[in-house]
């Protein structure tokens, strides 16, 4: 019989072991790649959120934090040509076997490269025959899907359910502040102001107070906020801090007198403040004519 009349080719029942075994690490790659991705989101945007109770997060950290997420969904193209364009041929597969199982793994190989190999099938084709034959048979009694290299899939994917419903509780608990957090976390270099439990009424970013004489601050509480602290805290520079307690939607806040400049950061709540303060001697009458 002629060879071009007679080709060698595997086994049925080995391609489709092989194909499985593809189809296999193409899935198992792709849900690590595509839960990675998920989880770098989910995490920048928690993270967004918390930094946002505690301080107004400046742009250049909401920006660090959006170019992390980006690198993580950078595991999903990394992911499409390392499992699934570089392990779509047969040889390829055979390869990828032999890091868990060397022998055969190498067997198939070499099967593989007789199969595409004319020269060799020239020679003797029986032997060739015989040599696929007995590779085919001794992969039959193996099972390839423990073969898939460090498989992760399953502990990102159950990570990625934790931080996605942690998410959807934060956008069912407090729908503005969720929204908030995802609009800055994804356009950090936007101009979106910060959302805050505590609302208070304006305050003037510049407050002139009588040179050297004990001032009070007042700060009032707006009737919608969500959150209602019972004490509030007042800090002039290094001074030591000065805290009130809500008293009919107010905070009054008893400073002592100052005779240089400096800034009074106030915080109530989740919210945060800062206002220049400038003592100025008052008036004085030095003469006075009729």
């Amino acid at each position: 019989m002629s060879l071009a009349h007679h080709r060698l080719t595997l086994p049925e029942s080995l391609q489709t072991q092989l194909l499985e075994f593809r189809r296999r690490v193409w899935t198992v790659k792709l849900v690590e790649a595509v839960c990675g991705a998920v989880i770098g989101v989910l995490i920048a945007f928690l993270a967004t959120f918390l930094l946002d109770r505690v301080f107004d997060t400046p742009w250049e950290v909401r920006l660090g934090i959006f170019v992390a997420a980006m690198v993580g969904c950078g595991l999903i193209p990394l992911a499409l040509h390392r499992w699934i364009w570089r392990q779509r041929k047969l040889e390829q597969l055979a390869r990828l076997l032999s890091r868990k199982h060397p022998s055969v793994g190498d067997q198939l190989l070499g099967i593989i490269e007789l199969v595409h190999s004319e020269s060799e099938q020239a020679r003797s084709l029986t032997l060739c025959e015989a040599a696929v034959k007995q590779v085919a048979e001794v992969a039959t009694k193996r099972d390839f899907r423990d073969s898939v290299p460090n498989p992760k899939h399953r502990r990102r994917a159950i990570f990625a359910g934790i931080s996605g419903t942690i998410a959807v509780l934060l956008l069912a608990m407090f729908p503005a502040a969720a929204t908030n957090a995802w609009a800055r976390f994804l356009m950090p270099w936007g101009d979106t102001p910060r959302y805050t439990f505590t609302s208070i009424e304006p305050v003037s970013n510049h407050l002139v107070v009588a040179h050297g004489e004990p001032f009070t601050v007042s700060v009032a509480l707006a009737k919608d906020s969500a959150w209602k602290p019972l004490k509030g805290e007042v800090q002039l520079g290094g001074q030591r801090p000065v805290s009130a307690r809500l008293q009919d939607r107010h905070y009054e806040f008893e400073l002592p007198g100052q005779i240089d400049e400096g800034w009074l950061s106030v915080r109530i709540g989740d919210l945060s403040q800062r206002v220049r303060v400038q003592p100025m001697l008052r008036p004085e009458l030095t003469s006075i004519g009729a």
